[in-house]
Protein backbone atom coordinates (compact mmCIF):
# COMPACT_ATOMS: atom_id res chain seq x y z
CA UNK A 1 0.00 0.00 0.00
CA UNK A 2 1.54 4.01 -1.14
CA UNK A 3 -0.55 6.52 -0.51
CA UNK A 4 0.42 9.93 0.34
CA UNK A 5 -1.28 13.27 1.29
CA UNK A 6 0.08 16.04 -0.73
CA UNK A 7 -0.49 19.77 -2.16
CA UNK A 8 -0.12 19.88 -6.36
CA UNK A 9 0.18 23.04 -8.28
CA UNK A 10 0.25 23.14 -11.47
CA UNK A 11 -1.44 23.96 -14.72
CA UNK A 12 -4.55 22.07 -15.69
CA UNK A 13 -4.16 20.22 -19.14
CA UNK A 14 -7.26 18.67 -19.55
CA UNK A 15 -10.65 20.33 -18.50
CA UNK A 16 -12.92 19.09 -15.50
CA UNK A 17 -15.57 17.14 -16.08
CA UNK A 18 -18.54 15.76 -14.53
CA UNK A 19 -19.36 11.74 -14.47
CA UNK A 20 -21.07 9.11 -12.88
CA UNK A 21 -18.98 6.48 -10.23
CA UNK A 22 -19.81 2.95 -10.29
CA UNK A 23 -22.22 3.79 -7.26
CA UNK A 24 -23.84 6.49 -9.76
CA UNK A 25 -22.23 9.03 -7.46
CA UNK A 26 -21.01 12.27 -9.74
CA UNK A 27 -18.01 13.36 -9.77
CA UNK A 28 -15.52 15.52 -11.14
CA UNK A 29 -12.08 15.06 -12.42
CA UNK A 30 -9.52 16.85 -14.42
CA UNK A 31 -5.53 16.43 -14.83
CA UNK A 32 -2.66 18.78 -14.05
CA UNK A 33 0.69 18.94 -15.33
CA UNK A 34 3.62 18.11 -13.22
CA UNK A 35 7.12 18.63 -13.95
CA UNK A 36 10.06 16.74 -13.12
CA UNK A 37 13.72 17.31 -13.64
CA UNK A 38 17.09 14.49 -12.57
CA UNK A 39 20.07 16.00 -11.61
CA UNK A 40 21.79 16.57 -14.93
CA UNK A 41 18.84 19.08 -16.11
CA UNK A 42 16.88 17.00 -18.22
CA UNK A 43 13.10 17.89 -17.24
CA UNK A 44 10.05 16.02 -18.49
CA UNK A 45 6.21 16.40 -17.99
CA UNK A 46 3.78 14.10 -16.03
CA UNK A 47 0.18 14.14 -15.68
CA UNK A 48 -1.82 13.49 -12.39
CA UNK A 49 -5.59 12.98 -12.54
CA UNK A 50 -7.28 14.32 -10.09
CA UNK A 51 -11.01 13.79 -9.31
CA UNK A 52 -13.19 15.95 -6.75
CA UNK A 53 -16.38 16.06 -5.37
CA UNK A 54 -19.00 18.86 -7.46
CA UNK A 55 -19.31 20.53 -4.36
CA UNK A 56 -15.42 21.66 -4.36
CA UNK A 57 -14.92 23.07 -7.73
CA UNK A 58 -17.71 24.12 -10.69
CA UNK A 59 -16.68 21.99 -13.57
CA UNK A 60 -16.73 24.50 -16.17
CA UNK A 61 -14.15 26.71 -14.12
CA UNK A 62 -11.21 24.24 -13.96
CA UNK A 63 -10.36 25.28 -17.90
CA UNK A 64 -6.97 24.18 -19.78
CA UNK A 65 -4.26 26.57 -18.69
CA UNK A 66 -5.76 27.42 -16.20
CA UNK A 67 -3.37 27.19 -13.21
CA UNK A 68 -4.59 25.21 -9.21
CA UNK A 69 -3.68 24.47 -6.31
CA UNK A 70 -4.86 20.92 -5.18
CA UNK A 71 -4.90 19.31 -1.69
CA UNK A 72 -5.71 15.45 -1.16
CA UNK A 73 -4.68 12.13 -1.38
CA UNK A 74 -2.06 10.38 -4.12
CA UNK A 75 -2.00 7.21 -5.14
CA UNK A 76 -0.09 5.09 -7.61
CA UNK A 77 -0.88 2.89 -10.09
CA UNK A 78 0.99 0.69 -12.74
CA UNK A 79 0.31 -0.62 -15.74
CA UNK A 80 2.38 -2.39 -18.50
CA UNK A 81 5.62 -0.57 -16.43
CA UNK A 82 4.23 2.89 -16.72
CA UNK A 83 3.46 4.35 -13.48
CA UNK A 84 0.21 6.41 -13.24
CA UNK A 85 -0.51 9.19 -10.70
CA UNK A 86 -3.97 9.33 -9.46
CA UNK A 87 -5.46 11.96 -6.79
CA UNK A 88 -9.00 12.45 -4.98
CA UNK A 89 -8.91 15.80 -3.70
CA UNK A 90 -10.37 17.26 -0.48
CA UNK A 91 -9.66 20.82 -1.54
CA UNK A 92 -9.03 22.92 -5.25
CA UNK A 93 -7.90 26.35 -5.27
CA UNK A 94 -8.21 28.04 -8.87
CA UNK A 95 -6.11 30.71 -9.93
CA UNK A 96 -3.53 30.80 -7.47
CA UNK A 97 0.16 31.97 -7.45
CA UNK A 98 1.78 28.41 -6.56
CA UNK A 99 5.14 27.27 -8.51
CA UNK A 100 4.68 23.98 -9.98
CA UNK A 101 5.20 21.15 -7.29
CA UNK A 102 3.65 17.92 -5.66
CA UNK A 103 5.04 18.23 -1.70
CA UNK A 104 3.74 16.17 1.38
CA UNK A 105 3.86 12.91 3.18
CA UNK A 106 3.91 8.93 2.31
CA UNK A 107 2.21 5.84 3.75
CA UNK A 108 4.11 2.83 2.55
CA UNK A 109 3.21 -0.66 3.20
CA UNK A 110 5.53 -3.10 1.75
CA UNK A 111 8.57 -5.31 1.37
CA UNK A 112 12.25 -4.86 1.07
CA UNK A 113 14.01 -6.25 -1.61
CA UNK A 114 16.71 -9.06 -2.00
CA UNK A 115 19.45 -6.60 -1.78
CA UNK A 116 21.31 -5.61 1.19
CA UNK A 117 20.27 -2.49 3.27
CA UNK A 118 23.46 -0.06 2.71
CA UNK A 119 24.38 1.98 5.58
CA UNK A 120 26.68 4.55 4.29
CA UNK A 121 28.18 7.86 5.41
CA UNK A 122 27.99 11.63 4.27
CA UNK A 123 30.65 14.12 4.21
CA UNK A 124 30.07 14.89 7.25
CA UNK A 125 30.43 11.52 8.91
CA UNK A 126 27.11 10.61 9.56
CA UNK A 127 25.50 7.84 8.67
CA UNK A 128 22.59 6.65 6.86
CA UNK A 129 20.69 4.22 5.41
CA UNK A 130 19.71 3.19 1.60
CA UNK A 131 17.05 0.70 0.56
CA UNK A 132 14.44 -0.24 -1.79
CA UNK A 133 11.24 -2.19 -1.38
CA UNK A 134 7.98 -2.89 -2.98
CA UNK A 135 4.03 -2.59 -3.04
CA UNK A 136 1.94 -4.65 -4.22
CA UNK A 137 -0.98 -3.27 -5.82
CA UNK A 138 -4.21 -4.71 -6.98
CA UNK A 139 -5.75 -3.99 -9.90
CA UNK A 140 -8.42 -4.80 -12.47
CA UNK A 141 -6.19 -7.09 -14.30
CA UNK A 142 -3.58 -8.63 -11.87
CA UNK A 143 -1.15 -7.33 -9.45
CA UNK A 144 1.46 -5.20 -9.94
CA UNK A 145 4.77 -4.29 -7.41
CA UNK A 146 5.57 -0.32 -7.58
CA UNK A 147 9.18 0.27 -5.92
CA UNK A 148 10.00 3.35 -3.93
CA UNK A 149 13.74 4.21 -2.71
CA UNK A 150 14.25 5.09 0.80
CA UNK A 151 16.75 7.24 2.85
CA UNK A 152 17.04 7.09 6.25
CA UNK A 153 19.22 9.65 8.28
CA UNK A 154 18.46 7.52 11.81
CA UNK A 155 19.39 4.08 10.90
CA UNK A 156 19.89 3.39 14.33
CA UNK A 157 16.23 2.96 14.63
CA UNK A 158 16.04 0.63 11.88
CA UNK A 159 19.23 -1.80 13.07
CA UNK A 160 16.86 -4.51 12.77
CA UNK A 161 16.20 -3.73 9.14
CA UNK A 162 17.25 -6.69 6.85
CA UNK A 163 16.36 -7.66 3.33
CA UNK A 164 13.16 -9.58 2.58
CA UNK A 165 11.74 -8.07 5.69
CA UNK A 166 7.81 -6.57 5.28
CA UNK A 167 7.87 -2.85 6.76
CA UNK A 168 5.59 0.00 7.79
CA UNK A 169 6.85 3.46 6.67
CA UNK A 170 6.01 7.11 7.15
CA UNK A 171 8.50 9.94 5.69
CA UNK A 172 8.15 12.73 2.99
CA UNK A 173 7.91 12.16 -0.26
CA UNK A 174 10.30 12.33 -2.93
CA UNK A 175 9.45 12.14 -6.78
CA UNK A 176 12.03 12.41 -9.65
CA UNK A 177 13.11 11.70 -12.97
CA UNK A 178 15.58 9.13 -13.23
CA UNK A 179 16.24 7.52 -17.33
CA UNK A 180 13.43 9.92 -18.36
CA UNK A 181 11.08 7.38 -15.63
CA UNK A 182 9.10 8.69 -12.97
CA UNK A 183 11.34 7.93 -9.81
CA UNK A 184 9.57 7.34 -6.56
CA UNK A 185 11.70 8.04 -3.24
CA UNK A 186 10.82 8.69 0.73
CA UNK A 187 12.67 9.98 3.54
CA UNK A 188 12.12 7.50 6.54
CA UNK A 189 10.78 9.64 9.66
CA UNK A 190 9.09 6.43 11.21
CA UNK A 191 9.97 2.93 9.92
CA UNK A 192 8.43 -0.48 11.80
CA UNK A 193 8.27 -4.16 11.10
CA UNK A 194 4.75 -4.64 9.73
CA UNK A 195 3.61 -7.98 11.39
CA UNK A 196 2.18 -10.51 9.53
CA UNK A 197 -0.62 -10.14 12.07
CA UNK A 198 -1.05 -6.69 10.90
CA UNK A 199 -1.02 -7.67 7.41
CA UNK A 200 -3.95 -10.18 8.18
CA UNK A 201 -5.99 -8.13 9.79
CA UNK A 202 -5.66 -5.14 6.64
CA UNK A 203 -6.22 -7.79 3.88
CA UNK A 204 -9.65 -8.68 5.72
CA UNK A 205 -10.96 -5.34 5.79
CA UNK A 206 -10.39 -5.17 2.43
Amino acid sequence: MIKCKVTLAGVVNKAATTHAGKDNKPFVSFSVILPLGDKNGNVREFEVGVAADPGLITAGLVSIGKRVQVVGTLYFRKREDVIYMNMYADSVSIDVSEVDRLEGEMEFKGRTGNKDIHLLTDKRNKQFQTFSAFSKEASVESATFIWVHFLNFNPEKADWLKPATSISVRGTLDLKLYNNNLDLGCQVKEISEWKFEEKKAEEAQQ
